[in-house]
């Protein structure tokens, strides 16, 4: 992340959005959005982004339009620098079903790496809710929650607190940075609660979820201080034949 005429000093305040737009609707499903007040840190030891979507799943029935919009936060806004601003289409030709692909783009003063999955026959799981139903969380523990499908076997983070605590609110609700992810149909979600101690000690637990056309599904990770359930809606993806008019 430098070059010839700017050389970006650790840490950077990152804002602006990532948005995908598919033939679903067109419209701007946010992978990333920060606004200037509140912008992302990001560290030479950790200089990725924590995405915060999408709100939906990506259908990749046309080719998908992927914006991006980032912006250093300077002293005064009038000394922001522009990070990366372009467009780009994410097509078939991306990778293999159900395996991992990695593609680079080039931008101002950064390259853009994305990590995708084309996955097919798919359901979409929507973490409707996380919360400490018995118990408490320790004061000084960091936490993780992540996802699994039984394909990609890759975390998918829906929330990391990086060195910080876990913020728990008040009714034990854990608000997920992120929290809708495919899942094969004749596959299964897998949902992790990690938490760690300053002094390193590590508590972890994970429950697994059948996916359903339609409803909702709960289940519990137990982490001996306190149970953490979660609850997941279902719904269908849609298909091509189910964007077409009648008579076309």
């Amino acid at each position: 992340m430098e070059n010839e005429i700017w050389r970006i000093r650790w840490p950077v305040e990152v804002y602006g959005f990532i948005a995908a737009r598919d033939n679903l609707d067109r419209n701007r499903n946010l992978l990333f959005s920060q606004t200037r007040d509140d912008p992302q840190i990001l560290t030479q030891q950790d200089s990725f982004l924590q995405l915060t979507g999408p709100c939906r799943p990506i259908a990749l029935i046309d080719p998908v339009v992927f914006e991006i919009q980032l912006k250093v936060k300077g002293t005064a806004e009038c000394e922001d620098e522009t990070l990366m601003a372009r467009a780009f289409e994410y097509g078939y030709g991306f990778g293999e079903y159900g395996e991992l692909a990695c593609r680079r783009w080039a931008g101002n003063f950064c390259t853009l790496e994305i990590t995708s999955a084309l996955l097919s026959r798919t359901v979409a799981a929507t973490i409707i809710s996380a919360d400490v139903i018995k118990g408490s969380w320790p004061g000084d523990y960091r936490g993780r929650v992540v996802a699994r499908t039984a394909d990609i076997d890759e975390d998918i983070v829906l929330l990391d607190s990086g060195e910080g605590r876990l913020q728990v609110n008040p009714d034990g609700r854990i608000v997920l940075q992120r929290g809708v992810v495919c899942v094969e149909r004749e596959g299964m979600l897998t949902v992790s609660v990690e938490a760690y101690s300053k002094a390193g000690i590590g508590h972890a637990d994970c429950v697994e979820f059948k996916p359903r056309k339609s409803l909702t599904s709960d289940g519990t990770c137990n982490l001996g201080f306190c149970t953490v359930q979660f609850i997941v809606g279902w719904s269908p993806m849609a298909r091509k034949y189910d964007m077409m008019y009648d008579g076309n």
